[in-house]
């Protein structure tokens, strides 16, 4: 648009110069004429010089003129083509100006699809990314559960072996007691056993005794004579324990009386610990009633018994006796001249 009105421009400025150029040489050509006049009607009246006039010709003045008119048909013509050639120009413009609408608008078109595919494409970037991340929080989800499953399984594991270490420890424990118990009754059995044998032993002793009569009743007499001669001192089944004859010596022989050191109711007292001990592992004492069986028992300085044997008397008695004198532990001796009179002494088992 700014183009074709600069072209108008200039050739508007084109006429103008034209017809000013023209009314300039009208205007010469009238000052000539006009000047040529007045020399003519000067004459010689004045009696003065003869001036050199100049002559219009006329058909130079229809040619002037026909030259201007022609210029003004030109100038016309010229405007005619300037406006024709400013249409065209301004057609061309427009033309122009809408194919450069048009461009304008199928870009902007592009534009606006580009910006949808854009956008399209980042939604489904952000979709993308959105699912991405949901599927990564769903993987951190199950790994987290898989961990916490693998926590629980491992904390189950640990209690579970901490349950079977209880249950072998108590099933442990239940087995020594079973085997304690198992022990005990063993040994029970084995003293029961034991007196079983003793009991069968007394029996053979009394078939035996049966068996020799004769002798046997001598023995029986001779027994006799020798507890009634000693039943003023005998109490109970020691009773020979706290008579003179038996009472322990300091070399463990018997008789010999009271050692000094030791006073009479000391070994008295020491006597009847010894008594009571004895007493609590002998049974069933009216089986031997009549019968003697001496003893000698040696014993450690804490009262243990660490050897027993029979140096005569009757075998079923003495086999009872020594049974009980095995499974006894004797009360620790109250100083050691206590000790030195019973840690060798001979010990008359006599049954009343």
């Amino acid at each position: 648009m700014g183009k074709a009105t600069e072209q108008n421009d200039k050739l508007n400025r084109s006429v103008m110069v034209s017809i000013i150029l023209h009314i300039l040489v009208l205007g010469i050509l009238a000052i000539g004429a006009f000047m040529q006049k007045d020399v003519i009607l000067g004459g010689n009246n004045g009696g003065g010089a003869v001036i050199d006039a100049v002559m219009v010709d006329p058909s130079a003045m229809a040619q002037q003129s026909e030259r201007i008119s022609q210029q003004k048909t030109d100038a016309k013509q010229a405007e005619k083509r300037r406006k024709q050639e400013a249409d065209r120009q301004a057609e061309e413009l427009k033309q122009q100006q809408a194919a450069e609408q048009k461009k304008l608008k199928q870009q902007e078109l592009d534009r606006l699809k580009s910006e949808d595919a854009q956008k399209k494409a980042e939604a489904d970037t952000a979709k993308a990314k959105s699912e991405t991340a949901k599927a990564e929080a769903a993987k951190v989800k199950a790994d987290a559960e898989a961990a916490q499953a693998k926590a629980d399984a491992e904390v189950q594991k640990k209690a579970a072996e901490a349950k079977q270490q209880a249950d072998d420890a108590k099933k442990a424990a239940e087995a020594k007691k079973q085997a304690d118990d198992a022990k005990k009754a063993a040994e029970a059995k084995q003293q029961a056993d034991d007196a079983k044998k003793a009991a069968e032993a007394k029996k053979q002793a009394d078939d035996a005794k049966k068996a020799s009569d004769a002798k046997k009743a001598a023995d029986d007499k001779k027994a006799a004579a020798e507890a009634a001669k000693q039943s003023a001192d005998v109490d109970d089944i020691f009773s020979g324990l706290t008579s003179d004859k038996n009472t322990p010596s300091n070399n463990g022989a018997s008789g010999g009386g009271t050692k000094a050191g030791a006073s009479g109711p000391e070994v008295d007292g020491y006597m009847s610990q010894v008594q009571a001990a004895l007493m609590r592992n002998f049974f069933d004492a009216q089986l031997y009633k009549g019968k003697t069986c001496t003893l000698r028992i040696k014993m450690a300085p804490d009262g243990t018994i660490y050897d027993v044997k029979a140096e005569g008397g009757d075998p079923a008695l003495c086999q009872v006796a020594i049974a009980a004198a095995k499974v006894t532990k004797l009360p620790k001796p109250p100083s050691t001249e206590i000790y030195e009179k019973f840690k060798n002494a001979p010990i008359d088992f006599k049954p009343q």
